[in-house]
This record gives C-alpha cells, structure tokens and sequence, in this order.
C-alpha cells in the first residue's frame, strides 16, 4: 500500500518543506546584511583613499637620500 503511505508522509514532508524554506528566507536575509554592510565598508575605504591621496597631494614628497 505504497499510495497510502505517501498520503500519511505528505504532511510530515510539508512541515519539512516549511521549515526548509525558513531556513532559506533567513540565509537570504543574512547575505542581505552581509552585501550591505560589505557595500558599506567598500564605500568607506573608497572615502579614506581618498582622503588620504588629497593629504599627500598636498605635501612634496621628502628628498631622498
């Protein structure tokens, strides 16, 4: 009785299946905050290279030896 028993499974898979994809919404929001906080920290160090190139643009190099 191999149709029966599906039947009686279904359920379990379906709780299965829901806490699958739970998983998954909360993985997915994780790699949201992950790509936001690395654009964030991307964009940070492109403003302290910048910063930091109009610091030495302003002062001559010291001769060197």
């Amino acid at each position: 009785m191999v149709g029966g028993r599906m039947l009686m499974e279904a359920p379990a898979l379906d709780v299965e299946l829901l806490a699958v994809r739970k998983r998954l919404s909360e993985l997915e929001e994780q790699v949201r905050t992950l790509s936001a906080a690395n654009l964030a920290l991307v964009r940070a160090m492109e403003g302290l290279d910048k910063r930091v190139r109009a610091r030495e643009d302003d002062r001559p190099l010291a001769p060197t030896l």
